[in-house]
């Protein structure tokens, strides 16, 4: 790329935590080494600075210091930045906030992308990365439209349905949540998730997945979730964010990064790909590998059609990867939803005891390990249809299918 023929201008600037990483350069002419055709237009370039290639400021496993830089056509960036966009009901309402399509992706991180998931920021030449978000005060009363107005979404309540799985409807929005304590204020970053009017109760769902996680909590560190109420009376969910601590911002990659893919793909690789993906990059990949099976596991017995890509992470905490609390889990059978996102071992549905050995045993795991593993699921999720159903006041035909798929799964494990 050192010979290449460029010229154009810097439309933003990214930041690793405090530090200036990097810029992305629009470029108005563009040839590529041993290239004849001259690009014109449309083309953007991301490059590191000078200073993080010294200081080894790395902003994604995926775009070494040693690398780029990394120019993409039609308006694209690299995965790594695609993926730091909102998905679903926020990236259509941030696509009718900035007037532009869903091509231009990099107009669209300017516009959320002083506040991404993770230690990166992306914002324009010259500009601070500070968060500006939506603040919530339990200590008055809410309204949850307007914080999602102030987060830039339009509430989903205004909002047409759209065809997609019904965790991928709920609205979700960060927001710096503040709280008088008993004896002093406290104040943290969450994300809040909404029912889409579609699924009046999904995030009552997903509190109560959450519920069954922490009884391994000590083992497989789960997000921390409250459920809180609006004037209206609408439920939420908050989910606290693994990403901040105080004003500090941690690393953090999901699967999807790790693996170069665009957000399309993200139902694409299989859960072996997933996995040998997070543990390559985590410094602990054993601990990688059980943390994995265990969240296969247990969105099997729950029914979480859903685990894709980007719903799992690795976040460093200052001693390198290791995978992120779980995140992200309603049980998505209740809305029709009946097979695994990934496949596991070449499966999306009855995934047996022995099929499920097979991929935890491909990752590397021990068997007494699996034992364990499987042993805390079942126990966990020993009345997930149950809770699944009273936590959403299921319809009958719901309620009797939910108990039938998650009883049959419980016996293809060798359980009641």
């Amino acid at each position: 790329m050192d010979s290449a023929r460029k010229h154009g201008t810097v439309v933003a600037d990214v930041y690793l935590g405090p530090h200036l990483a990097g810029h992305f350069v629009r470029l108005n002419a563009y040839s590529a080494q041993n290239t004849p055709a001259v690009y014109t237009g449309g083309a953007v370039e991301f490059s590191y600075t000078p200073e993080a290639a010294h200081n080894g400021w790395r902003v994604a496993s995926t775009l070494p210091l040693d690398g780029g830089p990394w120019v993409n056509m039609a308006g694209a960036l690299p995965p790594y930045f695609s993926n730091l966009l909102p998905e679903g009901r926020r990236l259509t309402s941030l696509k009718n906030a900035v007037k532009t399509s869903a091509d231009n992706e990099l107009d669209l991180l300017l516009a959320v992308g002083a506040n991404t998931v993770g230690a990166v920021s992306v914002v324009r030449p010259g500009e601070a990365p500070v968060d500006a978000i939506a603040h919530v005060d339990l200590d008055h009363d809410l309204d949850f439209s307007s914080v999602l107005a102030d987060s830039g979404i339009v509430d989903p309540v205004a909002m047409a349905g759209v065809q997609d799985k019904a965790s991928a409807r709920t609205i979700a929005a960060p927001v710096h949540v503040h709280q008088k304590g008993l004896a002093q204020s406290s104040e943290e970053d969450f994300i809040l998730k909404v029912s889409p009017p579609e699924y009046p109760m999904l995030v009552e769902n997903e509190r109560e997945c959450f519920a069954m996680a922490e009884i391994n909590a000590k083992s497989f560190p789960v997000s921390t979730t409250k459920i809180i109420h609006d004037v209206h009376g609408r439920s939420a969910l908050l989910v606290s964010r693994f990403d901040r601590v105080g004003h500090a911002r941690l690393p953090v990659e999901d699967a999807a990064q790790i693996l170069g893919i665009y957000p399309a793909d993200k139902y694409s690789p299989t859960m072996e790909d997933v996995a040998a993906a997070v543990m390559s990059v985590t410094s602990a990949p054993l601990l990688a590998a059980r943390t994995l099976a265990y969240m296969v596991a247990l969105a099997w017995l729950t029914g979480n059609g859903d685990l894709h890509a980007k719903n799992i992470s690795v976040l460093d905490r200052g001693v390198g990867y290791h995978v992120a609390p779980i995140y992200d889990i309603p049980s998505t059978l209740p809305y029709g939803d009946t097979s695994m996102a990934l496949t596991v071992q070449g499966r999306r549905d009855n995934i047996s005891a022995k099929i499920f050995r097979a991929f935890a045993t491909q990752i590397g795991l021990p068997e007494l390990a699996i034992d364990d593993i499987m042993a805390k699921a079942l126990r966990a999720t020993a009345h997930a249809a149950d809770r699944i159903n009273a936590a959403i006041d299921s319809h009958p035909r719901q309620r009797r299918d939910l108990e039938r798929i998650l009883r049959h799964r419980r016996a293809l494990w060798g359980a009641n």
